[in-house]
């Protein structure tokens, strides 16, 4: 059957993310993590790769690669047949997450409920406020996916020959897997939530009330900030146009702190 040890996923490829996302991601893992796993990187370039981490190649795929990152389309990899042992718990994330505990919670989840477990889209301000006004269909975020190899294969085997002009249509990753995994199923709310939608504060709250640690399994980034933007020193500005900052926000500066101490090679 082969080794069926829980796996944490996630890509490096491009120049989006340094290798050091990577590294504190793993890290924070083998911190909170009460129950055995595998931390796989897929990647075009392994270098910089704290030990312990497993570098595989992406499997290959059609799409020029100018147009990788029109949509995040890498990550439909992970679903390519052969790259784990079937039956395995794979849950893909993002480098640019920060982790909050154990999560072998996710791992009993996904064996107890089969399917695909993925981030309903969370709405943004105005949509949540005023959905009948602002609001639209909500799709899903992949930030953090959980699937049992071999069960989904199908969505890399739909993707492998596509042009971007063939998917261009769908959006992005996301999307392709929303609408085509099988038995698509979403996280419980409240296991991950996002920083820039959930947490911080519009003008003028956002002066005068601290940002807190939330009680959540994994913290989410999309768009600005990321989370090492809020790891600087006092008025350097960080945040969208709408919600933003002038101070680090304590505990994501721990948690960078601490995981990116062991120097990267």
């Amino acid at each position: 059957m082969g080794d069926l040890t829980p796996v944490f996923l996630c890509f490096k490829w491009g120049k989006g993310y340094p290798c050091r996302y990577t590294n504190i991601l793993y890290r924070a893992l083998r911190d909170v993590m009460q129950s055995p796993f595998r931390f796989v990187c897929l990647t075009d370039d392994a270098a910089g790769l704290a030990d312990g981490i497993e570098a595989l190649p992406l499997p290959v795929f059609a799409m020029d690669r100018a147009d990788w990152h029109k949509g995040m389309w890498p990550k439909l990899t992970a679903f390519a047949p052969g790259l784990f042992a079937p039956g395995t718990p794979v849950i893909m994330m993002d480098v640019d997450v920060v982790v909050l505990r154990d999560l072998t919670p996710l791992f009993d989840h996904l064996r107890a409920k089969g399917g695909l477990h993925i981030i309903r889209e969370i709405p943004d301000t105005l949509p949540r406020w005023f959905p009948k006004v602002f609001g639209k269909p909500l799709l899903s975020n992949s930030s953090v996916v959980g699937f049992i190899a071999g069960t989904q294969d199908h969505l890399f085997e739909m993707f492998r020959d596509k042009s971007y002009a063939q998917v261009a249509a769908i959006g992005n990753d996301q999307n392709f897997i929303h609408h085509h995994a099988h038995d698509r199923q979403s996280w419980p709310v409240g296991w991950m939530i996002s920083f820039k939608k959930d947490l911080a504060f519009h003008f003028p709250v956002n002066l005068v009330r601290p940002i807190q640690r939330p009680d959540a399994f994994v913290v989410i980034f999309h768009g600005v900030p990321n989370p090492e933007d809020m790891t600087k020193g006092p008025f350097k500005r960080w945040g969208s146009p709408e919600k933003f900052g002038y101070f680090p926000v304590r505990w994501i500066k721990q948690y960078w702190t601490r995981y990116a101490q062991e120097p990267d090679r």
